[in-house]
């Protein structure tokens, strides 16, 4: 397996409170990485982590390293430049409710300033089509972003993160808030999206991990307590509290 983010002795506080303690962890390239524990167990500091954008909270700090690709984005790297290779997708969908539902695909490619209208226009719509919103939306491209479904709205949303041809794409949660339907929809999309990127995905739902993820990291309190792929984790897990989390006898 290629590697395409090592992360090294990572720590991560908020003020005086230690978030992430010593995690070192390699994130194989174009597979799906779920990512499980308890609430308040560092999952998302993780993630924010690896798009530096832990550092934007007041009172953040972070120490050690991660490597994209070999350079290390809190090294030489601009913040912005991580953000456009490593693309987020929220817990809560987020679109622009001042732009149309074309206009919110490509918001962030509009802001390079370097697509003529009509590229604009075809990247909208080819990323309609990736993420499966075309044949849903192709009538109602015009309308507020907000407009349409929750599913929709976050489906959208992981399109906007795709025009920006990111190398790795994070979610934190994004079917948490979805009825089954569109939740199955979200599935079929991150099992997708690993043909052309890495896609590390937060979940309470250790059903949800079982289902879309190749490899599975566990974190407690903090630390990273098991990180294999995921057959081994849900059926030989090495550590007694991935047993006991994944078979719900805590969290």
């Amino acid at each position: 397996m290629q590697t395409k983010l090592d992360v090294q002795d990572l720590n991560a506080w908020f003020y005086q409170k230690q978030a992430l303690k010593n995690v070192n962890v390699k994130i194989p390239e174009k597979m799906v990485t779920a990512v499980i524990g308890p609430s308040g167990c560092g999952k998302s500091t993780f993630i924010r982590c690896i798009n530096r954008m832990h550092e934007l909270v007041p009172g953040a700090k972070v120490s050690g390293k991660v490597l994209l690709d070999g350079a290390d984005i809190y090294g030489t790297m601009d913040p912005m430049d991580v953000r456009r290779k490593v693309g987020m997708v929220f817990q809560k969908p987020n679109p622009f409710p001042n732009m149309s539902v074309a206009d919110n695909v490509v918001a962030g490619l509009k802001l390079l300033g370097t697509y003529k209208k009509q590229e604009l226009s075809e990247l909208s719509d080819a990323n309609l089509k990736s993420v499966g919103l075309w044949e849903e939306v192709k009538d109602d491209l015009k309308k507020s972003g907000a407009s349409l479904s929750g599913g929709q709205q976050q489906r959208l949303c992981i399109a906007r993160a795709l025009a920006m041809n990111p190398e790795v794409i994070l979610m934190d949660e994004p079917s948490s808030a979805l009825d089954p339907a569109s939740t199955a929809k979200i599935e079929e999309l991150v099992k997708k999206l690993k043909n052309e990127t890495t896609v590390i995905i937060i979940t309470h739902n250790v059903q949800q991990a079982a289902r879309i993820s190749d490899m599975t990291a566990f974190f407690y309190l903090g630390e990273l307590i098991e990180f294999d792929q995921t057959a081994n984790i849900f059926e030989s897990p090495k550590n007694q509290l991935t047993e006991r989390y994944i078979t719900g006898r805590f969290g």
